[in-house]
């Protein structure tokens, strides 16, 4: 056996070993080990170096979980057992029979590994990426669906409103960038109860996009056709729309004569219980698949008169007529595109306001009446001062004394400018106007929506402007609001109170409580200024 034990030794070790112990321990036989090594640490490490071995011959498969497990273990042994080495050298060292040769500590012999393609850090690092990656991609994922397919954002919508009172922002002629996003943005952000959209909707053809963009901000989106949404000038389709933008109030609709209701002609009162304003849409000077008659004693002409009847015999305080075609302006349209004698009936049945676009440009009429004076305010004719009721110098009108007309085509698309100069007759009717090259206030033109704040007393109105291209992304302007054009007024009862309009602008708001005597529209003093007009260069 001992033989045996011997012949597992190199030759030349045995003799060394053999000779040594005979002449130091004679008659005794024991294990000697090399010079410099434990025999726990001997032990050890021939072991971690035969598993290192055995494992580095298997580097060309490929490596399983448990196998990459036991990669890193031995790793971690491998730098234990250097740390151990480094220790023993620093010990004294001891001394060491006489005769004794000494023998060198064989290296472990270390062949060439190829460095695997992945580490046992790498699978981790690829997971990460892979994670993040699907991160980014579903973020990416979810923002393209709520960007295109109009998701609702999430969470109620707070709306300015009460028993007492209601908001709405109303605006034409919607252009396809930032700024129309942006206007219907700031009307979710000031709390608007519905938005009152008056005819070109923008994207042609593109209408559910549209739809969807539109309503991701405000659900309550309530359509009024214009020209180009009926087919003229290769437009967009009213039905189209009407199907991606149904009707989103509880209000009920009352069709118009012969036609479909909503998004053709209609009304609905708002809110549905104890209705503070009747809102009749009817849709003059339009062609295409919507050419409905209105003229003087047409059927449509009729159906707004009886309409108006009716809403002052339930006692609604007030009605309101939105379109989109207008008839006076000082912008580029030179001609009363909704016709004469429609506007001329709309003028005698003293409806309060008449809401229009088309012409892209803002201007806010002075309260106009017919009397025995004043037969028809003509847009072509000179300007007829009898058919003024209020001039609303100081942006205040005497309910039920006549009629105001809004002109509000800054939805987006490209401004029109506007004769201030007064070759243009039209201006006598104006208290205010914006367009591309001037307006009335000196200051910057600017694409936005008009808020309206309403009550049994009083309509209190703002516009809410931003310079082109000067929109975040979450819709607020960024440029000096004090540098861009805004009017204010209302139409009350003179001393009556009122509330205060939401506005994303900076300073007391329209009717704010806060409002001091000066500045309440109502209740406000006499002022010098009149009417300017500065034309910006």
């Amino acid at each position: 056996m001992k033989g045996k034990a011997l012949s597992t030794q190199p030759r030349a070790s045995r003799r060394v070993a053999l000779l040594w112990k005979a002449k130091t321990f004679p008659g005794k036989t024991r294990k000697l080990r090399p010079p410099g090594q434990t025999e726990l640490g001997t032990h050890l490490f021939d072991r971690r170096r035969h598993e290192f071995q055995l494992a580095t011959q298997r580097q060309n498969a490929p490596l399983s979980r448990p196998e990459r497990d036991l990669l890193e273990e031995l790793k971690k042994s491998m730098k234990r057992l250097k740390v151990l080495e480094g220790l023993k050298t620093d010990r004294k060292e001891m001394s060491k029979p006489a005769g004794f040769p000494e023998q060198e500590t064989p290296e472990p012999v270390h062949r060439p590994r190829r460095a695997s393609p992945v580490t046992s850090s790498g699978p981790r690092r690829a997971i990460a990426i892979i994670i993040v990656g699907l991160l980014l991609a579903v973020a990416a994922g979810w923002a393209l669906y709520v960007h295109w397919t109009g998701g609702e954002l999430s969470g109620p919508r707070w709306k300015d409103e009460s028993g007492t009172y209601f908001t709405f922002a109303a605006v034409a002629d919607f252009g396809t960038g930032a700024d129309s996003l942006a206007i219907v943005q700031r009307a979710r952000t000031s709390g608007m109860s519905f938005f009152l959209a008056l005819g070109d909707f923008g994207r042609p053809e593109k209408e559910a996009a549209w739809c969807g963009e539109m309503k991701h901000y405000l659900p309550e989106f309530v359509l009024v056709p214009g020209n180009h949404d009926v087919g003229e000038d290769s437009g967009g389709n009213i039905s189209e729309y009407v199907k991606s933008c149904p009707y989103p109030l509880s209000s009920p609709v009352v069709a118009g004569v012969g036609t479909p209701g909503y998004g053709y002609e209609y009304y609905f009162d708002y809110p549905a219980e104890k209705p503070l304003t009747r809102f009749i849409v009817v849709s003059p000077g339009l062609e295409g698949r919507l050419d409905y008659n209105y003229s003087k004693h047409s059927s449509h002409t009729e159906w707004m008169e009886d309409a108006v009847d009716d809403a002052r015999d339930q006692g609604i305080p007030w009605v309101i007529v939105a379109a989109h075609s207008s008839c006076i302006t000082v912008g580029k349209k030179d001609h009363c595109s909704m016709g004469q004698d429609f506007f001329d009936e709309l003028v005698e049945a003293e409806v309060d306001m008449i809401l229009v676009g088309h012409d892209h440009v803002y201007e806010r009429s002075k309260q106009l009446d017919q009397s025995n004076a004043c037969e028809s305010v003509n847009a072509t004719n000179q300007f007829e001062i009898s058919c003024v009721a209020s001039d609303g110098s100081q942006g205040v009108y005497p309910k039920g004394e006549g009629s105001v007309v809004v002109v509000q085509g800054v939805g987006g698309d490209k401004l029109h400018n506007v004769t201030l100069d007064g070759s243009d007759p039209e201006i006598g009717y104006f208290a205010e106007a914006m367009g591309m090259n001037a307006n009335t206030k000196g200051r910057l033109p600017g694409f936005g929506s008009v808020f309206y704040r309403v009550t049994a007393d009083s309509i209190s109105v703002q516009t809410d402007f931003c310079p082109p291209g000067q929109v975040a992304h979450d819709g607020h302007c960024t440029a000096n609001l004090s540098t861009v054009f805004e009017d204010r007024f209302s139409i009350g009862v003179v001393g009556s109170s009122l509330g205060a309009l939401a506005s994303p602008r900076a300073g007391a708001s329209v009717g704010s409580p806060n409002a001091s005597p000066s500045t309440d529209p109502l209740v406000a003093a006499p002022s010098p200024r009149g009417l300017s007009r500065t034309a910006l260069c």
